[in-house]
């Protein structure tokens, strides 16, 4: 009876998409999911006075998450483009339900695959913004006994304090190992770091593609057309059952080595073949690609 209820509101809801702050962003994913899914999925221009009781709507970012949270309106949200620390702390002050197709990587994973090549035996830094909930324990790497993992919070102060705060890192570690945290990681600290994590001959384990060719030295991520795919499943999912599927990463995920520090520091990398069978990850050409 409660099912067949909820069922019939679903039926008069919408399903929006809503980037704040970026309306080309929102129409260009509107465009995507609406082909994709066998609903019409625009963008929220206002949600506080678009959104009736029921609606779902597909959430970029971190403030966008938070604003659609903030509605009067009882509406669902799936979450975009947010790391599973991030997206873990969001929620616990977001009284709509709620899921999330998580960027980035699992910690374990990209340990798993580090083990692999990486033979230093210093601490390994894994550095996030101030005030996210941050330990080994949340990472689920509490009981990795390969590396000693110091975690340490980046302040959101001034761009010197920032840089100050991760030299302290560097003098601990060979390898510094990021969140997708877009707390911390904007455009200028993004570039700050890579410079001078290159400048103090360190290494930067990252959480997007983009690092990886700005001078990280790999990084286990997924594309954006793997996050939309998949989006387009959990509005599907939930249209016809009401259902919030678990929050969850894209699969499989893509691994993109550096090739000029791969040769710099003379590493020997598994083969591609290895890393699908081993870890379910796929080169950055993909899986298919991968053997033709």
């Amino acid at each position: 009876m409660l099912i067949g209820c909820m069922l019939q509101v679903l039926a008069h809801a919408s399903t929006y998409v809503y980037h704040d702050g970026r309306e080309t962003v929102s129409r260009v994913l509107s465009l995507s999911l609406s082909a994709s899914t066998d609903v019409d999925v625009p963008a929220l221009r206002s949600p506080d006075y678009q959104l009736v009781d029921g609606d779902l709507v597909i959430t970029v970012g971190r403030d966008s998450f938070r604003q659609v949270c903030d509605v009067n309106q009882s509406v669902v949200l799936i979450a975009l483009f947010l790391g599973e620390e991030e997206y873990n702390q969001l929620k616990q002050h977001c009284s709509k339900p709620s899921t999330a197709i998580f960027s980035g990587a699992p910690m374990s994973l990209r340990l798993d695959i580090l083990s692999t090549f990486w033979e230093d035996h210093a601490p390994l830094g894994v550095i996030y913004s101030e005030g996210l909930n941050v330990s080994n324990e949340t990472l689920g790497v509490a009981e990795d006994k390969r590396f000693e993992i110091i975690t340490s919070a980046i302040p959101l102060g001034s761009r010197e304090e920032k840089l100050k705060s991760l030299t302290n890192v560097l003098e601990h570690s060979n390898l510094v190992l990021s969140l997708y945290d877009s707390m911390l990681f904007d455009a200028q600290f993004s570039k700050d770091a890579i410079r001078l994590i290159f400048h103090k001959k360190k290494s930067l384990v990252a959480h997007s593609l983009q690092l990886v060719r700005a001078g990280a030295l790999f990084s286990v991520y997924s594309t954006s057309q793997d996050k939309l795919a998949l989006t387009s499943s959990y509005i599907d999912v939930f249209k016809a059952s009401a259902t919030l599927l678990p929050s969850s990463y894209p699969a499989p995920l893509r691994v993109a080595f550096n090739p000029y520090l791969i040769r710099m520091y003379g590493l020997v990398l598994p083969t591609d073949q290895f890393l699908i069978d081993k870890f379910g990850v796929c080169p950055e050409s993909g899986c298919q690609e991968a053997f033709y």
